[in-house]
């Protein structure tokens, strides 16, 4: 990974920040808080976890993103354990291909273009949320026929190579082999005052 090819990019993905180093993480220690932000730049693969990507509408996500010079395709891979929401959208020469926003409160709020095969099985039921067996006779039926982060631990399988819970294949690699620079951002002051 280069530090400065890494910093580069971050320079002109949020023109509006600095970036203070902090203590370097991974791949698998991308929940951050609102001033941090996790990058790496690995021969023309950018990783980074900001909380802008953390939007319900991924679609929405803002253009610098995607129009960016680092990469043809764009991918943007979001969860929340607390609400059970998963998104992910891709684009490609900065066109949206898939982009899909779920959780179990509130439904689905995107979904654009076709379906991904690793999607279908969910879709057609064939990974429950909850057991039959389990489910109680007149109780409520939960809001999909899978759990939304079953399908995100899926995309993490298909799209990158690796998981985060849930039963983990072994043939794929460790997210905690990934190591990703850390750094706490601040806003960068205007050069100009008004008195």
């Amino acid at each position: 990974m280069g530090y400065r090819k890494t910093k580069e990019c971050l320079t002109e993905l949020f023109p509006d920040h600095s970036f203070i180093p902090l203590e370097d993480g991974d791949l698998s220690f991308t929940n951050l808080e609102e001033d941090e932000i996790y990058a790496g730049y690995y021969n023309g693969v950018l990783v980074i976890a900001a909380t802008e990507f953390g939007i319900d509408y991924p679609t929405k996500i803002p253009e610098r993103f995607i129009t960016t010079k680092f990469g043809s395709t764009i991918q943007l891979h979001a969860m929340h354990s607390a609400s059970g929401w998963f998104a992910f959208a891709v684009w490609e020469n900065k066109q949206i291909k898939r982009a899909l926003s779920l959780s179990p409160d509130s439904g689905i709020l995107e979904d654009v273009g076709e379906q991904y095969d690793f999607e279908k099985p969910y879709w057609e039921g064939k990974h429950p949320a909850i057991d039959p067996e389990d489910q109680d006779e007149g109780g409520e039926e939960y809001s999909f026929s899978f759990h939304p982060l079953e399908l995100g631990e899926k995309a993490l399988n298909c799209m990158y190579g690796y998981q985060l819970e849930g039963c983990i294949d072994d043939r794929l690699f460790e997210a905690e082999e990934v190591p990703l620079l850390r750094f706490r951002r601040t806003q960068n002051s205007p050069w100009w005052k008004f008195w």
